[in-house]
């Protein structure tokens, strides 16, 4: 089943047992895919946001590379359990995911348990150290932790926040990363209080749903027209309280600022449309390749970023190229021409159902990644810039980077372009019997 599939399938799960009245509410994350379907999601979206039972760790034994963890070890920690088996070999290829986010995260408050499975464990140790991994690692002998967790196989992800709340259940091994750096930036007063806010803008957003809708009747906002507002002055801009702009680990070896600096709307490249009407909008520019499972994900997801956001934001997607199989992609990449990649973003567009708008730029002349540099993060992950509506950059990173949205939202609230233009749209509905 496709990614999409298995995130929709949870989310419809986790609404509807909101609308039932039940304790779940609106799922907290909108990136982090989840393994399971059907019955068994139910079952694992019913355990998430809700307090790990600490009771579960004696269950385990032959504790290895540390000390049995217990409540108190695990206070005010991110916890990443991960199940595996040293026979199965898609377990033990996760070894590698788990040591890469111990060694780089044990400093932040992560702590990496791999549960293991009740055969095998002779073997553990030395799967272990073919991978030089040294997290801590225990076996279920009775098999009572998996029950407890409902794992079903190897590998298994779950991750637990600093509140001590089970977050994330069988995730899928892509997003384990994301979901790790999500719940290491929340102290512990900001994921437990996480539920109450939850179901606070659950509140506000059912209060929203049930006003009158005859101004829905009376103005048809997707077709809305373009409402003249006069802009904001640059001391608006200047004042406004942007999110702080950090460099990234690209730029901090290069010791270079990730911004702001202008990224005006580019002129040429665009495909199958006009360039779209940003006046007092966020720009969010991306970049993706063809031929990339990943690229075609993140256009999707993109693509319902688009419809949440509505007029207050523009989506682009900005083609870089078709993803190669051997090493030389972006030399390939920039060889190509635009006019050679036009045909297939089209056929791609029509296919996937794309609404927002795209750009095709593989040599980095219409757009201003290439003043950057920047087409591709770290880890060879595409690249996400986020600029106000006086074309000015307020947050660059990798599109998975769990702050993108954060930040993208921040902006929004920020941009005195956004809240100008809002303003006058409200006047024009007003003026129309709203």
């Amino acid at each position: 089943m496709q990614y999409w599939n298995l995130r929709i399938s949870r989310r419809v799960i986790l609404a509807a047992m909101l609308m039932a009245g039940g304790q779940a509410v609106a799922q907290q994350d909108a990136d982090i895919l989840r393994e399971s379907v059907g019955a068994r999601a139910a079952e694992l979206a019913a355990m998430e946001l809700k307090p790990f039972d600490q009771t579960l760790w004696s269950s385990l034994s032959s504790w290895t590379n540390g000390q049995p963890l217990d409540a108190a070890a695990t206070q005010g920690n991110v916890v990443l359990i991960a199940t595996w088996a040293s026979w199965n070999p898609a377990a033990t290829r996760a070894i590698s995911t788990m040591q890469n986010l111990h060694a780089k995260y044990a400093t932040n408050g992560l702590i990496v348990v791999g549960v293991h499975h009740a055969q095998g464990w002779d073997k553990a140790e030395q799967a272990m150290d073919r991978r030089k991994a040294d997290f801590l690692i225990a076996l279920d002998a009775e098999g009572k932790f998996r029950e407890a967790i409902k794992s079903d196989q190897d590998p298994d992800f779950y991750v637990i926040d600093r509140a001590g709340q089970l977050r994330f259940a069988d995730i899928r091994t892509e997003s384990v990363q994301a979901a790790v750096k999500l719940l290491l930036a929340e102290d512990v007063a900001s994921a437990g209080s996480l539920v109450s806010r939850l179901e606070a803008a659950a509140a506000a957003r059912e209060v929203e749903f049930r006003k009158p809708t005859h101004i829905q009747g009376r103005v048809n906002l997707a077709s809305m027209p373009e409402v003249a507002f006069l802009p904001p002055s640059e001391v608006e801009y200047s004042s406004a309280n942007w999110p702080e702009v950090k460099k990234d680990d690209d730029n901090r070896r290069r010791n270079e600022n990730t911004g702001p600096r202008p990224f005006p709307v580019p002129g040429n490249g665009w495909v199958e449309a006009t360039p779209p009407k940003t006046d007092g909008r966020v720009m969010v520019y991306y970049t993706w390749e063809l031929d990339d499972p990943r690229g075609a994900e993140i256009v999707r997801q993109m693509n319902t970023l688009q419809r949440k956001l509505g007029r207050d934001a523009v989506i682009v997607g900005v083609l870089t190229g078709v993803r190669s199989k051997d090493n030389n992609n972006r030399r390939n990449n920039e060889n190509m021409s635009a006019e050679s990649l036009i045909p297939r973003l089209a056929n791609f567009r029509r296919t996937h159902g794309v609404e927002h708008a795209m750009i095709v730029d593989p040599g980095g002349s219409n757009t201003s990644f290439k003043d950057s540099g920047r087409s591709r993060g770290s880890g060879d992950d595409y690249v996400a810039v986020v600029v106000s509506s006086d074309s000015i950059t307020r947050w660059e990173g990798t599109v998975r980077d769990p702050a993108f949205r954060a930040a993208l939202d921040r902006v929004i609230d920020a941009d005195p372009g956004v809240r100008t233009r809002r303003a006058a749209e409200d006047a024009y509905i007003r003026a129309k019997g709203g």
